[in-house]
């Protein structure tokens, strides 16, 4: 086992107690196995993805624990795996297909988005950019030419009221108790 004596994490301990590695950090999916780790109290980053955005709020306790406890926090794939970055070209979540509940959410910020007068993955970004919980936010993109709009995105000034109108549209804990993202 990863935790019993002598397993991955006492390896990873020593490595760092004898200065060949500087930091270690967990970084995993699952909020609940994450925050069995974050418990042991010898990891200084985690990294979580797909569990804090815009639609899905499950990493919200662990933030909470990792900050507790010091740790920097990176947050990922705050696009949810695509469906945030293209809510009309999309139906998947975490790199699986999302439940309809999820889609109607994610179609209802889009609308609220434009009404706004912005786009749905500009959202995304600055919903993560503006936890102080987290250190960094981590953004994959496969051409050099969305570095623009991402630079672009994270500088868009957005209106208060379009933060209240997305919370009010955040699906419930019970639409994901039977879908779990990939990852």
């Amino acid at each position: 086992m990863i935790t019993q004596p002598g397993g991955a994490v006492d390896t990873l301990v020593a490595l760092k107690a004898e200065g060949r590695v500087e930091h270690i950090g967990i970084a995993a999916g699952d909020v609940h196995v994450v925050s069995r780790y974050v418990a042991l109290d010898v990891f200084e980053v985690l990294l979580s993805h797909s569990r804090w955005t815009l639609v899905d709020r499950s990493a919200n306790a662990l933030f909470d624990q990792a900050s507790a406890a010091g740790m920097g926090v990176l947050n990922a794939a705050i696009y949810g795996g695509g469906v945030l970055a293209n809510p009309t070209g999309s139906s998947r979540y975490g790199y699986s297909e999302a439940p309809t509940p999820i889609l109607e959410a994610v179609a209802a910020m889009n609308q609220a988005c434009l009404a706004h007068g912005t786009d749905l993955a500009t959202a995304a970004l600055q919903f993560s950019m503006r936890d102080p919980r987290v250190h960094a936010t981590v953004v994959g993109f496969t051409k050099p030419r969305r570095i623009a709009t991402l630079t672009a995105s994270a500088g868009a000034e957005l209106p208060d009221e379009l933060w209240t109108d997305l919370e009010r549209l955040v699906p419930s804990k019970e639409h994901w108790l039977d879908f779990r993202p990939a990852g």
